[in-house]
């Protein structure tokens, strides 16, 4: 029998994808032995429903051309192309899978099972939901239960797994399987030999996914960009703490690149010391974003922090008071809630150093005095940090005539995920 469109565009079914998709997975939940793409808990997933969330700037097409405005709690229909506009946004919700639109991208809905993104960028999260099979292009990407995906499509297309071991395959027979933390970048039908390491966009859909992840890039960039702007001190003091041999730096390179490898290593539990910074040096110069190069070497920013205010306190006297200011940066930008706001920060010498794209001429914010040390501070303020910054846009609404205009910043809100927050630790001197 085929569905009823008559009624397509003109009722919403708020709260349908949440009653009729979580709250059921929950209650059966218990009987569930086994998810796939195809066939789960209570029956087939392809005949499982798909509705419309958190939808703003969005339009949905029939396969008959009709075209409505998409609304959150919509219940979409095999064939649907759900289309976001130039900072639009939405979350395509099958049981409890989620599969996020960012702006500019066209999704359509080929059952409850499979979708095909004609273009733009996607994250489909099965974390706790059945597997999805989306088309790409010439490529099939498989994510199964347990996994979150992030696939692009425009001049060329990109894949990458958040979480877990998602699956290539062409029309040819070929097949790759891109583990967690690893993206491909594919021409036509070539799959590449080998992935790469991911290098993340940290935008609304990532933050849904792997909030944690998100949140120790946020955190790395941040610091990354404190080391910038504190001079060559810095470098030094880590430099001459290090007792491992150091890749020279080509010109050019900013300090962050020479001096995190070296830190996240020391903060890594891995292997041998001198191994984790050769890997972390691979994974970054090969388009690794800090977070990622953090979390391949088991570690995370809250202890990246608490590293690199070891290295201070094991510096020899004439080079203290660098790594501090490092610290103090995104300590700054925490009480801020926007380092575009950072003019300058204090350095050893008492000047300034200017942050990148910044005038250098507005006042140095100074961090409050506190008996604690500049670690205990930062990894307090990290959270505050990414939460303002991740909260920068409002939640949009059912009507997205009247919702207000998206903010210039890339972070958008995550309202129904609940970041956890770094430990605050004891600092021993």
């Amino acid at each position: 029998m085929m569905p009823d469109h008559s009624h397509m565009g003109q009722m919403a079914h708020p709260g349908l994808a949440r009653a009729g998709g979580m709250g059921r997975a929950a209650l059966i939940g218990v009987g569930c032995l086994a998810s796939t793409v195809l066939v789960g808990c209570g029956g087939s997933v392809a005949s499982s429903p798909t509705t419309l969330q958190d939808a703003y700037s969005v339009q949905v097409v029939h396969p008959d051309g009709s075209v409505v405005t998409g609304v959150s709690g919509l219940r979409l229909h095999n064939g649907d192309v759900v289309r976001t506009a130039a900072g639009g946004r939405a979350e395509l919700r099958t049981r409890s899978r989620a599969v996020y639109l960012v702006s500019d991208t066209a999704v359509q809905i080929v059952n409850g099972a499979r979708q095909d993104l004609r273009h733009g960028s996607v994250v489909a999260d099965a974390g706790s939901g059945p597997g999805l099979a989306l088309q790409v292009g010439d490529l099939k990407v498989d994510a199964p239960h347990g996994t979150a995906v992030r696939a692009e499509r425009s001049v060329m297309v990109r894949v990458g797994t958040l979480i877990g071991t998602a699956r290539l395959s062409t029309d040819t027979g070929r097949a790759t399987s891109v583990p967690a933390l690893s993206q491909v970048m594919v021409a036509g039908a070539a799959l590449p030999d080998a992935p790469s390491p991911l290098h993340l966009t940290d935008d609304n859909a990532e933050a849904h996914a792997a909030p944690s992840l998100v949140r120790d890039d946020l955190a790395l960039d941040s610091l990354a960009a404190g080391i910038d702007a504190t001079g060559s001190s810095t470098a030094q003091t880590v430099a001459s703490a290090w007792h491992g041999a150091v890749d020279s730096a080509p010109a050019g390179v900013a300090r962050s690149e020479n001096v995190l490898p070296i830190v996240i290593a020391t903060a890594g539990h891995a292997k041998e010391a001198q191994d984790r910074y050769r890997e972390a040096v691979t994974l970054r110069t090969s388009g690794g974003s800090w977070g990622v190069v953090a979390h391949q070497l088991g570690t995370d920013s809250a202890a990246v922090l608490l590293a690199l205010d070891a290295f201070e306190h094991r510096a020899s006297t004439g080079q203290v008071g660098t790594v501090p200011a490092a610290l103090a940066y995104i300590a700054a930008i925490g009480r801020s809630g926007n380092p575009s706001l950072l003019g300058s920060v204090p350095t050893q010498s008492g000047g300034s150093g200017s942050r990148r794209g910044g005038s250098g001429s507005s006042p140095s914010p100074k961090p409050s005095a506190s008996p604690t040390s500049p670690a205990d501070t930062v990894v307090g303020t990290v959270t505050d940090t990414i939460d303002k910054v991740l909260k920068v846009l409002p939640t949009a609404t059912a009507t997205p005539s009247s919702a207000p205009a998206p903010s210039a910043s890339p972070i958008l809100p995550i309202p129904k995920v609940s970041l956890p927050t770094l430990p605050t630790p004891v600092l021993g001197h």
